[in-house]
């Protein structure tokens, strides 16, 4: 693994994850340099959204070894770098979350458990609301609302811890076209900001243009990659981000 002081966002050397006696990567070499816009693509069971979790370390890996920022996920402690974009929202019990209370979880890595929310944090997360466009629907029950905007809520809650690297595991499955606008105008501020992202997807759609980066997986194994020809060229910002209802 490359040194701690100039390591990429994440780094797979070797990677292979067993489920249930069968291997579902295997031998997997994977580096994503900062900066990168990186899309892991294949079929279903290609072994896309396993790749993604074992680099994060949610996935034991059997063989191999993974590092976020040179670190083994297990000994890594500075999680407010990391946005961690799931499949769907977390069905918990109890009291229902609003969706306010959904992103301002994404803030809690940089929060001491002995304070209570700060007005940057306040700030922080209005910024994230205001970004995938769900300002209006802060107060409403996450759980009630449709699967593109709950996937909305996720990508806020990443987008409000404020990190430097974002993992997305298909953030575009059963969203419709114009949550997906509203996604690729969000990924362009990343990206026009500096920002590494790694994502899950089975097409691009409009995220197409911002990739700088693309693996195809199959039966565990990267079987293709390819990097954009003007990936060095930098995108401009967009003015009026995830407006798009």
């Amino acid at each position: 693994m490359t040194a701690e002081g100039g390591a990429p966002p994440f780094e797979m050397t070797g990677g292979r994850v067993r489920r249930d006696g069968r291997e579902v990567l295997s031998g997997v070499d994977l580096r994503v340099a900062a900066g990168d816009l990186l899309a892991v693509m294949g079929p279903n069971g290609a072994g896309k959204s396993t790749l993604v979790k074992a680099m994060l370390g949610l996935v034991p890996l059997s063989g191999g070894g993974t590092a976020i920022y040179g670190a083994a996920p297990s000994r890594f402690r500075d999680w407010k770098r990391i946005g961690y974009v799931p499949q769907r929202l977390p069905m918990g019990g109890g009291v229902p979350s609003t969706v306010r209370e959904v992103v301002a979880s994404g803030r809690v890595a940089r929060q001491s458990r002995w304070r209570p929310a700060s007005a940057a944090d306040r700030a922080a997360v209005d910024r994230a609301l205001e970004a995938v466009g769900l300002t209006d629907l802060a107060r409403e029950s996450a759980h009630l609302l449709s699967g593109g905007q709950q996937q909305r809520v996720l990508i806020a809650r990443a987008l409000a811890g404020e990190p430097d690297a974002f993992v997305m595991d298909e953030p575009t499955a059963g969203v419709d076209a114009a949550n997906q606008a509203a996604l690729a105008a969000t990924l362009r501020e990343l990206a026009a900001a500096g920002r590494t992202v790694v994502l899950v997807a089975h097409e691009l759609g409009p995220l197409e243009p911002l990739i700088t980066r693309t693996v195809v997986l199959e039966h565990g194994r990267i079987v293709r990659e390819q990097a954009r020809a003007d990936a060095a060229a930098p995108l401009a910002p967009l003015t009026a981000l995830g407006r798009t209802a």
